[in-house]
Protein backbone atom coordinates (compact mmCIF):
# COMPACT_ATOMS: atom_id res chain seq x y z
CA UNK A 1 0.00 0.00 0.00
CA UNK A 2 2.61 2.28 0.78
CA UNK A 3 4.43 1.65 -2.53
CA UNK A 4 0.76 2.16 -4.32
CA UNK A 5 0.87 5.68 -2.16
CA UNK A 6 4.44 6.48 -3.15
CA UNK A 7 3.47 5.90 -7.06
CA UNK A 8 0.58 8.02 -6.99
CA UNK A 9 2.31 11.06 -5.45
CA UNK A 10 5.30 10.56 -7.99
CA UNK A 11 2.95 10.89 -10.69
CA UNK A 12 0.81 13.53 -8.98
CA UNK A 13 4.05 15.34 -8.83
CA UNK A 14 5.17 14.98 -12.55
CA UNK A 15 1.16 16.25 -13.70
CA UNK A 16 2.50 19.53 -11.80
CA UNK A 17 6.38 20.08 -12.88
CA UNK A 18 5.51 18.57 -16.17
CA UNK A 19 3.41 21.78 -17.58
CA UNK A 20 5.56 24.72 -15.39
CA UNK A 21 9.11 22.81 -17.18
CA UNK A 22 7.28 22.93 -20.74
CA UNK A 23 6.72 26.31 -20.31
CA UNK A 24 10.74 27.31 -19.22
CA UNK A 25 11.97 29.98 -20.60
CA UNK A 26 15.07 29.29 -22.19
CA UNK A 27 18.34 29.62 -21.14
CA UNK A 28 20.55 32.68 -21.66
CA UNK A 29 23.11 31.97 -23.81
CA UNK A 30 24.27 35.62 -22.95
CA UNK A 31 23.39 36.88 -26.95
CA UNK A 32 21.29 39.40 -27.95
CA UNK A 33 19.68 40.11 -31.13
CA UNK A 34 16.97 42.46 -33.09
CA UNK A 35 16.21 44.08 -36.05
CA UNK A 36 14.26 47.12 -37.20
CA UNK A 37 12.09 48.24 -40.10
CA UNK A 38 9.58 50.57 -41.44
CA UNK A 39 6.24 49.98 -40.79
CA UNK A 40 2.61 51.45 -41.77
CA UNK A 41 0.88 53.78 -39.61
CA UNK A 42 -0.92 50.78 -37.54
CA UNK A 43 1.90 49.09 -36.79
CA UNK A 44 2.07 46.56 -39.75
CA UNK A 45 5.37 45.84 -41.79
CA UNK A 46 5.93 47.04 -45.05
CA UNK A 47 8.04 46.46 -48.41
CA UNK A 48 10.42 50.04 -47.40
CA UNK A 49 13.66 49.33 -46.60
CA UNK A 50 14.44 53.37 -45.69
CA UNK A 51 12.50 56.08 -44.79
CA UNK A 52 11.83 58.83 -47.80
CA UNK A 53 9.22 61.73 -45.95
CA UNK A 54 8.68 65.00 -47.24
CA UNK A 55 8.26 68.00 -45.28
CA UNK A 56 8.01 71.61 -44.59
CA UNK A 57 8.83 74.15 -41.94
CA UNK A 58 7.01 74.04 -38.32
CA UNK A 59 5.30 70.56 -39.70
CA UNK A 60 5.55 67.22 -37.90
CA UNK A 61 5.81 64.07 -39.18
CA UNK A 62 4.29 61.10 -37.92
CA UNK A 63 5.98 57.32 -38.86
CA UNK A 64 6.00 53.98 -37.03
CA UNK A 65 9.21 51.87 -36.59
CA UNK A 66 8.78 47.89 -35.99
CA UNK A 67 11.69 46.90 -33.39
CA UNK A 68 11.99 42.71 -33.14
CA UNK A 69 13.67 40.70 -30.69
CA UNK A 70 15.51 37.83 -32.01
CA UNK A 71 16.86 36.93 -28.69
CA UNK A 72 15.93 34.22 -26.32
CA UNK A 73 15.13 36.07 -23.55
CA UNK A 74 13.39 39.70 -23.04
CA UNK A 75 15.08 42.70 -23.29
CA UNK A 76 15.38 45.92 -23.05
CA UNK A 77 16.41 48.44 -25.98
CA UNK A 78 17.79 52.41 -26.05
CA UNK A 79 15.96 53.85 -29.48
CA UNK A 80 16.86 57.18 -30.58
CA UNK A 81 17.92 59.58 -33.79
CA UNK A 82 20.71 60.87 -35.32
CA UNK A 83 22.81 62.37 -38.03
CA UNK A 84 24.19 60.96 -41.03
CA UNK A 85 27.41 61.50 -42.96
CA UNK A 86 29.19 59.87 -45.81
CA UNK A 87 33.02 57.93 -44.90
CA UNK A 88 35.95 58.70 -46.58
CA UNK A 89 34.70 56.03 -48.99
CA UNK A 90 31.23 57.75 -49.90
CA UNK A 91 29.39 54.72 -47.69
CA UNK A 92 26.34 56.03 -45.82
CA UNK A 93 27.10 55.97 -41.70
CA UNK A 94 25.57 57.48 -38.81
CA UNK A 95 27.31 59.62 -36.02
CA UNK A 96 28.67 57.55 -32.78
CA UNK A 97 26.73 57.23 -29.89
CA UNK A 98 28.62 59.40 -28.30
CA UNK A 99 28.38 62.56 -30.57
CA UNK A 100 25.69 64.58 -30.50
CA UNK A 101 23.48 65.33 -33.53
CA UNK A 102 23.26 68.67 -34.81
CA UNK A 103 20.36 68.08 -37.22
CA UNK A 104 17.56 65.76 -38.01
CA UNK A 105 18.22 63.88 -35.42
CA UNK A 106 17.66 66.34 -33.00
CA UNK A 107 14.17 66.96 -34.54
CA UNK A 108 13.18 63.04 -34.10
CA UNK A 109 10.89 62.19 -31.07
CA UNK A 110 10.20 58.90 -29.34
CA UNK A 111 7.68 58.09 -26.68
CA UNK A 112 10.47 56.87 -24.89
CA UNK A 113 14.14 56.49 -24.84
CA UNK A 114 14.25 53.09 -23.96
CA UNK A 115 11.45 49.58 -25.13
CA UNK A 116 11.28 46.19 -23.59
CA UNK A 117 10.58 43.52 -25.97
CA UNK A 118 9.86 39.63 -24.79
CA UNK A 119 11.74 37.04 -26.78
CA UNK A 120 10.90 36.72 -30.11
CA UNK A 121 8.38 39.26 -30.18
CA UNK A 122 7.72 42.80 -32.08
CA UNK A 123 6.97 45.89 -31.18
CA UNK A 124 5.84 48.87 -33.11
CA UNK A 125 7.12 52.04 -31.93
CA UNK A 126 5.65 55.66 -33.08
CA UNK A 127 8.20 58.56 -33.74
CA UNK A 128 7.93 62.17 -35.04
CA UNK A 129 10.39 64.55 -36.70
CA UNK A 130 9.31 67.72 -35.66
CA UNK A 131 10.99 70.36 -38.59
CA UNK A 132 11.82 73.91 -37.08
CA UNK A 133 10.22 76.43 -38.26
CA UNK A 134 13.88 77.93 -39.68
CA UNK A 135 14.93 74.19 -40.94
CA UNK A 136 16.59 74.98 -44.61
CA UNK A 137 15.35 73.40 -47.66
CA UNK A 138 16.29 70.04 -49.39
CA UNK A 139 17.49 66.91 -48.18
CA UNK A 140 18.27 66.29 -44.70
CA UNK A 141 19.32 62.49 -43.48
CA UNK A 142 19.70 60.80 -40.46
CA UNK A 143 18.33 57.11 -39.01
CA UNK A 144 16.59 55.68 -36.40
CA UNK A 145 19.22 53.53 -34.08
CA UNK A 146 17.99 50.79 -31.60
CA UNK A 147 20.98 49.74 -29.35
CA UNK A 148 21.53 47.47 -26.72
CA UNK A 149 20.49 49.11 -23.48
CA UNK A 150 23.71 49.35 -20.79
CA UNK A 151 24.40 47.77 -17.98
CA UNK A 152 23.42 43.94 -19.76
CA UNK A 153 26.19 41.10 -19.48
CA UNK A 154 26.27 40.41 -23.36
CA UNK A 155 28.55 38.87 -25.98
CA UNK A 156 27.28 41.39 -28.69
CA UNK A 157 26.65 44.79 -28.08
CA UNK A 158 25.75 46.13 -32.08
CA UNK A 159 23.96 49.20 -33.10
CA UNK A 160 21.02 48.53 -35.65
CA UNK A 161 19.65 51.37 -37.74
CA UNK A 162 17.26 52.11 -40.67
CA UNK A 163 17.77 55.42 -42.96
CA UNK A 164 15.55 58.45 -42.90
CA UNK A 165 15.64 60.88 -45.36
CA UNK A 166 13.26 64.32 -45.16
CA UNK A 167 12.66 66.60 -47.89
CA UNK A 168 11.86 70.01 -46.81
CA UNK A 169 9.60 71.86 -49.62
CA UNK A 170 11.82 75.61 -50.65
CA UNK A 171 14.14 76.39 -52.89
CA UNK A 172 16.21 72.94 -54.19
CA UNK A 173 19.94 73.76 -55.37
CA UNK A 174 21.24 70.13 -56.92
CA UNK A 175 25.01 71.10 -57.38
CA UNK A 176 27.97 68.48 -57.31
CA UNK A 177 31.42 69.54 -57.95
CA UNK A 178 34.80 67.36 -59.19
CA UNK A 179 37.74 69.57 -57.60
CA UNK A 180 41.34 69.01 -56.72
CA UNK A 181 41.70 66.60 -59.79
CA UNK A 182 45.77 65.52 -60.56
CA UNK A 183 47.28 63.86 -62.52
CA UNK A 184 49.93 61.75 -63.14
CA UNK A 185 51.70 59.89 -66.37
CA UNK A 186 53.42 56.52 -66.54
CA UNK A 187 54.91 55.60 -69.82
CA UNK A 188 56.04 52.50 -71.10
CA UNK A 189 59.11 50.85 -72.74
CA UNK A 190 57.85 50.60 -76.46
CA UNK A 191 58.70 54.07 -77.54
CA UNK A 192 55.60 54.22 -79.76
CA UNK A 193 53.25 52.43 -77.09
CA UNK A 194 51.13 54.03 -75.03
CA UNK A 195 51.11 54.60 -70.96
CA UNK A 196 48.19 55.08 -68.19
CA UNK A 197 47.46 58.07 -66.47
CA UNK A 198 46.33 57.99 -62.47
CA UNK A 199 43.89 60.34 -61.68
CA UNK A 200 42.60 61.53 -58.06
CA UNK A 201 39.61 63.71 -57.86
CA UNK A 202 37.24 64.94 -54.94
CA UNK A 203 33.31 65.01 -55.65
CA UNK A 204 31.44 67.71 -53.47
CA UNK A 205 27.92 68.32 -52.78
CA UNK A 206 27.82 71.60 -53.08
CA UNK A 207 24.01 71.96 -53.26
CA UNK A 208 21.05 70.78 -51.16
CA UNK A 209 19.78 67.54 -51.81
CA UNK A 210 21.18 64.04 -52.13
CA UNK A 211 22.67 63.15 -55.73
CA UNK A 212 24.58 59.94 -57.44
CA UNK A 213 26.23 60.60 -60.23
CA UNK A 214 27.91 58.50 -63.77
CA UNK A 215 31.50 59.72 -64.36
CA UNK A 216 33.76 59.57 -66.83
CA UNK A 217 37.68 60.19 -67.86
CA UNK A 218 38.68 62.06 -70.65
CA UNK A 219 42.26 62.36 -71.67
CA UNK A 220 43.02 65.15 -74.37
CA UNK A 221 45.66 66.89 -76.24
CA UNK A 222 45.74 70.04 -74.75
CA UNK A 223 47.66 71.20 -78.33
CA UNK A 224 45.12 70.02 -80.45
CA UNK A 225 42.34 68.98 -78.45
CA UNK A 226 41.64 65.54 -79.92
CA UNK A 227 40.41 62.71 -77.41
CA UNK A 228 43.32 60.74 -76.47
CA UNK A 229 41.51 58.16 -74.21
CA UNK A 230 37.73 58.17 -72.30
CA UNK A 231 36.99 55.87 -69.74
CA UNK A 232 33.36 55.40 -67.93
CA UNK A 233 33.46 54.51 -64.18
CA UNK A 234 31.02 52.86 -61.90
CA UNK A 235 28.73 55.28 -60.92
CA UNK A 236 29.17 57.10 -57.48
CA UNK A 237 27.96 56.30 -54.25
CA UNK A 238 25.31 58.44 -52.95
CA UNK A 239 26.68 61.91 -51.53
CA UNK A 240 25.13 63.94 -48.92
CA UNK A 241 24.52 68.07 -48.83
CA UNK A 242 27.82 69.28 -47.41
CA UNK A 243 29.66 65.90 -47.70
CA UNK A 244 33.22 65.22 -50.31
CA UNK A 245 34.88 62.08 -50.87
CA UNK A 246 38.19 61.53 -52.63
CA UNK A 247 38.31 59.18 -55.56
CA UNK A 248 41.12 57.49 -57.03
CA UNK A 249 40.80 56.27 -60.51
CA UNK A 250 43.33 55.00 -63.93
CA UNK A 251 42.94 54.86 -67.43
CA UNK A 252 45.17 53.35 -70.07
CA UNK A 253 45.81 53.66 -73.97
CA UNK A 254 46.81 57.20 -73.22
CA UNK A 255 49.80 57.99 -75.74
CA UNK A 256 52.37 60.55 -74.83
CA UNK A 257 51.58 63.65 -77.13
CA UNK A 258 52.95 66.20 -74.68
CA UNK A 259 50.86 68.76 -73.06
CA UNK A 260 47.85 66.61 -71.74
CA UNK A 261 44.19 68.05 -70.43
CA UNK A 262 42.92 65.47 -67.95
CA UNK A 263 39.11 65.84 -67.44
CA UNK A 264 36.65 64.23 -65.16
CA UNK A 265 32.99 64.62 -65.84
CA UNK A 266 30.32 63.74 -63.82
CA UNK A 267 26.44 63.50 -64.80
CA UNK A 268 24.54 63.73 -61.25
CA UNK A 269 21.14 62.34 -60.97
CA UNK A 270 18.88 62.34 -57.90
CA UNK A 271 16.68 59.79 -56.29
CA UNK A 272 13.89 58.22 -58.14
CA UNK A 273 11.92 58.36 -55.05
CA UNK A 274 12.13 62.17 -54.48
CA UNK A 275 12.35 63.75 -58.17
CA UNK A 276 14.22 66.57 -58.41
CA UNK A 277 11.56 68.32 -60.73
CA UNK A 278 14.17 70.32 -62.42
CA UNK A 279 17.42 69.49 -64.85
CA UNK A 280 20.39 68.57 -62.61
CA UNK A 281 23.47 70.47 -64.21
CA UNK A 282 26.91 68.49 -65.26
CA UNK A 283 29.77 69.46 -64.03
CA UNK A 284 33.64 68.79 -64.39
CA UNK A 285 37.20 69.32 -63.38
CA UNK A 286 40.35 69.21 -65.09
CA UNK A 287 44.31 69.79 -64.91
CA UNK A 288 46.89 69.61 -67.47
CA UNK A 289 49.92 67.01 -67.23
CA UNK A 290 52.86 66.70 -69.44
CA UNK A 291 53.65 63.28 -70.77
CA UNK A 292 56.83 63.28 -73.56
CA UNK A 293 57.61 60.34 -75.48
CA UNK A 294 61.02 60.17 -73.84
CA UNK A 295 62.10 57.41 -75.98
CA UNK A 296 60.54 57.97 -79.15
CA UNK A 297 62.30 61.56 -78.54
CA UNK A 298 65.80 60.01 -78.22
CA UNK A 299 65.24 57.81 -80.87
CA UNK A 300 64.15 60.86 -82.82
CA UNK A 301 67.65 62.14 -81.29
CA UNK A 302 69.32 59.53 -82.72
CA UNK A 303 68.10 59.51 -86.03
CA UNK A 304 68.58 62.91 -86.29
CA UNK A 305 71.95 63.13 -84.93
CA UNK A 306 73.04 60.32 -87.44
CA UNK A 307 71.32 62.29 -90.34
CA UNK A 308 73.39 64.98 -89.38
CA UNK A 309 76.45 62.87 -89.70
CA UNK A 310 75.36 62.02 -93.14
CA UNK A 311 74.54 65.08 -93.92
CA UNK A 312 77.77 66.84 -92.48
CA UNK A 313 79.78 64.03 -94.32
CA UNK A 314 78.20 64.77 -97.91
CA UNK A 315 78.71 68.44 -97.70
CA UNK A 316 82.25 68.02 -96.64
CA UNK A 317 82.38 65.48 -99.47
CA UNK A 318 81.24 68.14 -101.85
CA UNK A 319 83.64 70.89 -100.66
CA UNK A 320 86.73 68.51 -101.05
CA UNK A 321 85.58 67.69 -104.35
CA UNK A 322 85.32 71.53 -105.06
CA UNK A 323 88.71 72.20 -103.24
CA UNK A 324 89.85 69.19 -105.54
CA UNK A 325 88.79 70.76 -109.00
CA UNK A 326 89.54 74.22 -108.22
CA UNK A 327 93.26 72.56 -107.48
CA UNK A 328 93.60 71.06 -110.60
CA UNK A 329 91.92 73.76 -112.21
CA UNK A 330 94.94 76.35 -111.02
CA UNK A 331 97.27 73.10 -112.13
CA UNK A 332 96.13 73.48 -115.60
CA UNK A 333 96.28 77.48 -115.66
CA UNK A 334 99.79 77.45 -114.04
CA UNK A 335 100.38 74.77 -116.72
CA UNK A 336 99.11 76.83 -119.55
CA UNK A 337 101.02 80.24 -118.32
CA UNK A 338 104.27 78.15 -118.39
CA UNK A 339 103.75 76.64 -122.04
CA UNK A 340 102.70 80.24 -123.20
CA UNK A 341 105.85 81.90 -121.96
CA UNK A 342 108.00 78.83 -123.11
CA UNK A 343 106.64 79.86 -126.86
Amino acid sequence: MRRLFALVAALAAAAVLTPAAAHAEPADDGNRAWSLRPGTPDGKPDKRTHYTLQGVPGAAVEEQVLVTNSSKVSASFVIYGTDAFNTATGAFDLLPAAQKPTDIGTWMQFPASTVTIDAGATVAVPFKVIVPANATPGDHAGGVVVSLATGTDVKVDTRVAVRVYLRIAGLLRPVLAATKVEADYTGVGNPFGSGSVSVSYTTENTGNIRLRSHPKLVVTSALTGITLAERRLPDLPELLPGQRVPHQTEIGGVFPAGPLTVRVELVPFGDPEQPVGQAVPKTEGHTTIWAWPWLLLLALLILGTGAGFGVRRRLLRRRLARAEAAALERRRARKAAKAGAAA
